[in-house]
């Protein structure tokens, strides 16, 4: 059972959920400040095992040491979530993202859900997709109606460069597969300020970036850029939505 609370966590979980290990990983407290500072809302942490991704990062301890002052969004690339999920719900994290291809990804789901409600509030529970998944091989998953779905244009397994056209395309079979439940939907890989147009037009709630930020010559103003341009678009689908 969802926290009833869920709905409100779901319309907050909307904008740029900011990458926050592309920031100087030995000044992340500043970098949430700074985040803050320029208009930021959610932070996104990118959880890696070097098992089911190559690269090896985070863990609770990050997740908790950046406060509540922001929405917290947890993305769990590694092997055995269902694991962990406990151990991030108890940090604090406010979104956690398992991803489809992971073996447990069921149980962390349901994981998820039963630490939520032992700590009475809500956690958004999260599915993530790589490139290669067929969405009819995951019906299964769907059934559990996650809280949130976030697509992936690049594989971090292979290297597979982000194609943004088939995964804004993916993102509208998504919507329309998942209407009833209406996730949260979200777009992570690839995204720069090259890109960010392309992306926000298929209209995603929300938008992970790290490294077109944080490694801009003025990581301030590429926020600012990335922001307004989700902003434009979220505001111009509400005009077009029937009422």
């Amino acid at each position: 059972m969802t926290h009833p609370r869920t709905d409100d966590l779901k319309q907050r979980a909307r904008g740029i959920s900011l990458g926050l290990y592309a920031a100087d990983l030995s000044a992340l407290g500043t970098a949430v400040d700074t985040a803050r500072g320029w208009g930021c809302t959610i932070l996104h942490f990118d959880e890696m095992d070097g098992s089911f991704v190559p690269a090896m990062i985070g863990g609770p301890a990050f997740v908790k040491a950046a406060g509540d002052s922001l929405l917290r969004d947890v993305h769990l690339m590694i092997a055995r979530p269902s694991a962990h999920v406990a151990g991030y719900v108890k940090a604090g994290a406010d979104m956690i993202t398992v991803h489809a291809e992971a073996p447990d990804a069921a149980e962390a789901i349901a994981g998820i859900r039963s630490a939520a409600a032992a700590q009475n509030r809500p956690v958004l529970a999260g599915l993530g997709l790589m490139p290669g998944t067929d969405l009819d091989d995951i019906a299964d998953l769907l059934a559990f109606e996650p809280d949130m779905l976030l697509v992936l244009s690049l594989d971090p397994r292979d290297g597979t460069p982000a194609d943004i056209s088939a995964a804004t395309a993916r993102l509208g079979d998504l919507r329309q597969r998942c209407a009833a439940s209406r996730p949260v939907l979200a777009f992570d890989g690839g995204v720069t300020l090259d890109s960010i147009g392309e992306i926000a037009a298929a209209s995603p709630d929300l938008i992970v970036s790290g490294s077109a930020v944080f490694k801009a010559d003025d990581p301030k103003a590429a926020f600012a850029r990335m922001q307004a341009a989700q902003t434009e678009t979220r505001t111009e689908t509400k005009t077009q939505t029937p009422g």
